[in-house]
């Protein structure tokens, strides 16, 4: 079995940045970055849009451009990673199983152990609607992927239920490649996107926005078809009316991002009951002695700067601990 000093899970910006600050506080130290994507840097690799900033960067840059930079410092260092690995498990003893296409099922053992596998989209009750029908009904999520790394439209027409900045992000995305917005469905009287420069998004585009609605049916036979939307009522326990049809070859749904713990759920870390992330304390240390955890893992979806400030302190704080046995 194959020992390292440190084993970061995850390569995107916490887990990058944790590899980088380790080496650069002890380059001596044997660490290892598994990530279970063909490449490095986590969603930011489907940010193609401008405006992401820190300490070192006051003209906003687009998302895939910031996390390179780390990529290549981290290649620099010469840190050993692995890509196309998914960690299946970990011990208490610090034993990691992964499976990979290269090496089939394997076990290393670490002396620390830093959980960075971040967010992903989940369903948390939120949808009401039959999905598994028909192709063509994809996540906002899934939609940037295979606009923004795959180079493909998931339909041409195109309906989006929600309104989050993510979601109108996609949406500016999908009209610049030539696809067709129907609408966007949003059950509340305003677009729920927090920054301005999203919200705007709707109007320079032009983009009906259906306030009050939601998908109340689909439709097609292999592929969707359409949708059916219902008018939400005031003050009627949202009793429904006033059903409308839009065709549409696609839908996507925006769900929520909520932490990716289930690495740590299996070997009984605490959950943080208000975030539903993996609880840490001021040194991302878990509740299991040389396990520690950053990024949006702890806590759900964060900027990237937040996440890579995190990991840094993590990196730092397994050297550390490494050093001290």
């Amino acid at each position: 079995m194959v020992d390292y000093h440190i084993v970061i899970i995850g390569g995107g910006p916490a887990g990058i940045a944790a590899a980088i600050e380790a080496k650069k506080y002890n380059s001596s130290l044997k660490i290892l970055l598994l990530e279970r994507e063909e490449m490095l840097g986590g969603a930011l690799n489907q940010c193609v849009h401008c405006g992401f900033e820190d300490e070192f960067h006051k003209d906003p840059i687009a998302g895939t451009e910031y996390i390179q930079e780390f990529v290549d410092k981290l290649m620099d260092l010469g840190i050993e990673y692995k890509l196309d690995t998914t960690v299946l498990s970990i011990t208490e003893d610090k034993v990691i199983s992964y499976v990979n296409p290269k090496e089939a099922m394997k076990e290393i053992r670490a002396k620390a152990v830093i959980i960075a596998t971040g967010t992903r989209e989940l369903f948390s009750g939120n949808i009401s609607i039959p999905l598994n029908k028909f192709t063509g009904i994809y996540t906002v999520g899934t939609a940037h992927k295979f606009v923004n790394v795959r180079g493909y439209l998931p339909g041409k027409e195109i309906v989006i239920l929600g309104s989050s900045d993510s979601t109108l992000i996609i949406a500016r995305r999908l009209l610049i490649e030539g696809a067709k917005i129907k609408a966007i469905i949003e059950s509340s009287k305003e677009l729920r996107a927090k920054n301005e420069s999203s919200r705007r998004i709707v109007e320079d585009f032009d983009i009906p926005v259906l306030y009050g609605y939601r998908v109340g049916e689909v439709i097609g036979s292999e592929r969707i078809e359409g949708v059916i939307v219902e008018h939400i009522e005031e003050n009627s326990n949202e009793e429904c009316c006033e059903l409308n049809e839009i065709q549409c070859d696609c839908l996507l749904i925006s769900v929520n991002f909520l932490p990716e713990k289930e690495l740590g759920d299996k070997i009984g870390l605490n959950i943080n009951k208000e975030t539903l992330g993996i609880e840490v304390d001021d040194k991302y240390r878990t509740n299991l002695e040389g396990i520690f955890a950053a990024g949006g893992v702890t806590r759900g979806y964060d900027t990237a700067s937040v996440c890579i400030k995190e990991g840094k302190i993590a990196g730092i704080e397994a050297c550390k601990y490494c050093l001290d046995k």
